[in-house]
């Protein structure tokens, strides 16, 4: 694809706006009107007087209100405290946690500019406007910037709350002077974005009401903070521009963090500005990027809980300061808590591993996993109805947080988990007793993440038998940014040893995939989707992948036919990516020890030989697959290639439970219960885009 090409397809997918927004930004930096609009001063040439009206003074006495009170912090369940003291301890020695599974020292005295994992050092005497987030030399920034987020900072309040030892109050202020020492307004990479600012913000305005009333807290420090807030809202107001033509979790966090600075502070001379412009912004974007059904516009199941987290934060804020929320907006929310919730696996609270996952969780304030989606279900539920969806447990301590010690007792309700179809977003599930399965099919209209249509997640038991590979690192290299965005970390078809859209600079994919309209149907009382995509049709030759799944519930069984259809002659490679559990080969067939139950995948059709198995392969690269940021791990996959002329068809079979291998002839699968019962179903010849393949005779 040439470089006019790839214009007239940002164009046709961005639009026009979008290209000259963009144009005029790259003018602003480079002609030095940002550094103008942003100067660079010291902390210490910094007067509070220039933000505030009135007498500065005033700022120590007026009584604010927040989600708790400094006098009468919440104290989580003991069984709980080991672990925040234990990790509140880590911080005292400045060992700072990454992505939640990772920590890293910075030394006796904290280097906020050093990369743990590469060594190097981010230049922090320039201009944010002239540094680049994407250095190859330096590795990825989100190291440089997840320490400057102050995540840290919750986890010293929750500890302080515990103990009432004021080594973590103390410890917070010794950090917090030492950021802004090292970290003059305007200067280095940890001004470079403004969501960074927002979350510092956040961070800072939390610790700062829960210390207040501790005997590390002095006057001079309280105003450190004070004018600290005032140079953020001001960075963050000044060019959320950018972050809103981002189409992306970014406008929210700004917001939230602007409305934050200006409904706690309304001594602030723009207090009024950035409470209204960050809750006009924050709800405007809310509406555009929630779909209808719930869905989020960054095709990602991380983005979907940042997204919710910073509108918890801002509702809950609001409901404090008696500011309410449009109606519309509430009911978006609403749509996306139960979106989220119907992605969920009932017995662990994981979700499947889609989309970009960039490590996030911003208001860390219990000790579930960061794989476990339950603590901001469970906080948005009770904002949004005073009820609760979990029983007690871990994930109730942001309940603590938010609204005290009687939120915990609040009425539970039992809300079923269903089979879903949220066309909007494109993402359905198939729910059965034990198992359940999240298919993946959308027509973008916005931008991708990863080129995975027809995806299947499979989930049993709690464990991901089949699963998405995640996304690793934003800044890596090219061959691991291609492999876990690309069509061959998922459940899949690939063709030709082409994914389903076209790679193109960072965060860009050019060809956009169309799909037909999927369809959900029930034969017999068994849950099927059927669904095509035309990724393909680029190479030719009029390629279409129709997918079609069955879930017979009565066998544990799960039936996947894949359909390529065309002309010619193509290599058609299929993937599953499998859980790491122990695993045995034979033939055509895989044996997964699941939580002490056996899983059994059968390829019936497709295949010219037995398939590959990878586990941990650079050179292909195949076989790994990455939960937390920056992690990548070797984790197995099958890999079944067919070269031959089309149509091609796939049937594979997953027994749950059930070792008895199925069997299949004349189009049709026969599969038997622990008694030998036998079932028959047949399979449709020629794949439809308006109806399921199966019937069961």
């Amino acid at each position: 694809m040439n470089r006019l090409d790839r214009i007239l397809q940002i164009i046709k997918n961005y639009g026009p706006g979008f290209l000259l927004f963009r144009i005029y930004y790259l003018l602003e930096r480079k002609t030095g009107w940002q550094k103008h609009k942003f100067p660079m001063r010291l902390w210490d040439q910094i007067h509070l007087e220039e933000y505030v009206r009135g007498d500065v003074a005033g700022m120590l006495t007026r009584e604010r209100k927040f989600f708790f009170t400094a006098n009468h912090l919440p104290v989580c369940t003991s069984a709980w405290h080991s672990d925040i003291i234990k990790r509140a301890d880590e911080i005292l020695h400045n060992r700072f946690f990454y992505f939640f599974n990772h920590s890293y020292s910075l030394g006796d005295k904290p280097d906020w500019f050093r990369n743990p994992v590469t060594g190097k050092r981010a230049d922090s005497a320039r201009h944010w406007c002239e540094l680049q987030d994407f250095d190859p030399d330096l590795g990825d920034i989100k190291y440089i910037w997840e320490p400057s987020r102050f995540a840290w900072a919750y986890l010293l309040v929750r500890a302080f709350a515990v103990t009432g030892d004021n080594k973590y109050p103390a410890k917070f202020w010794e950090l917090f002077e030492d950021w802004l020492e090292n970290n003059q307004p305007n200067r280095g990479p940890n001004y470079y974005c403004g969501q960074e600012c927002a979350l510092r913000l956040m961070a800072i305005c939390f610790a700062g009401f829960a210390f207040n009333n501790a005997a590390a807290t002095s006057t001079e420090r309280k105003f450190k903070l004070f004018k600290a807030i005032a140079v953020h809202a001001e960075r963050i107001d000044g060019n959320i521009r950018y972050a809103i033509s981002t189409r992306t979790n970014h406008a929210l966090t700004e917001a939230t963090g602007l409305y934050t600075a200006g409904l706690l502070f309304p001594e602030f001379k723009q207090a009024r500005r950035w409470r209204r412009r960050g809750k006009a912004i924050l709800v405007n974007t809310a509406l555009k990027q929630i779909f209808a059904d719930g869905a989020y516009i960054q095709h990602s199941l991380n983005y979907h809980r940042l997204m919710l987290h910073t509108i918890l934060w801002s509702l809950r804020l609001g409901q404090v300061y008696k500011d309410t929320f449009p109606e519309t907006f509430i009911n978006k929310v609403k749509k996306a808590v139960d979106f989220l919730y119907q992605m969920q696996d009932g017995e662990t609270g994981r979700v499947p591993n889609y989309g970009s996952n960039d490590g996030s969780i911003i208001v860390p304030l219990n000790t579930c996993d960061y794989l476990d989606y339950r603590p901001v279900i469970q906080a948005l539920y009770y904002q949004l109805y005073n009820q609760k969806l979990y029983p007690a447990g871990p994930w109730d301590e942001d309940l603590l947080w938010y609204w005290g010690e009687n939120a915990s007792t609040a009425v539970r309700v039992d809300v079923p988990y269903v089979t879903s179809a949220f066309n909007d977003g494109g993402y359905y599930t198939l729910r059965g007793a034990l198992s359940w399965g999240l298919i993946r099919c959308h027509s973008f209209k916005t931008r991708p993440g990863q080129a995975d249509c027809l995806h299947l997640d499979l989930w049993w038991r709690g464990v991901n038998v089949l699963r998405d590979s995640g996304s690793y690192l934003y800044n890596t290299a090219t061959h691991w940014r291609h492999f876990f965005n690309g069509s061959g970390a998922h459940n899949t078809i690939m063709v030709d040893d082409a994914g389903q859209m076209s790679y193109g600079e960072r965060f860009i994919m050019y060809d956009w995939l169309q799909t037909s309209r999927p369809v959900m149907s029930n034969v017999d009382g068994n849950p099927c989707f059927a669904a095509a995509h035309f990724g393909f049709k680029r190479l030719g030759d009029h390629i279409v992948h129709h997918r079609s799944v069955m879930q017979v519930d009565a066998l544990n069984c799960w039936i996947i036919v894949d359909d390529i259809t065309g002309q010619g002659r193509h290599k058609v490679t299929l993937h599953w990516q499998l859980a790491d559990c122990m695993q045995k080969i034979q033939d055509n067939s895989v044996r997964l020890d699941c939580a002490g139950s056996p899983a059994m995948l059968t390829l019936l059709a497709g295949a010219e030989r037995r398939f590959e198995y990878h586990k941990g392969n650079e050179s292909l690269p195949a076989g790994f697959d990455s939960l937390y940021y920056g992690e990548r791990k070797p984790s197995p996959v099958i890999i079944a290639n067919s070269h031959r002329d089309l149509p091609v068809r796939y049937i594979t079979v997953i027994s749950l439970g059930n070792t008895m291998l199925p069997d299949y002839n004349n189009d049709t699968i026969v599969l038997a219960d622990a008694d030998n019962n036998k079932y028959y179903i047949q399979v449709d010849r020629v794949p439809s885009l308006t109806k399921t393949v199966f019937n069961i005779n």
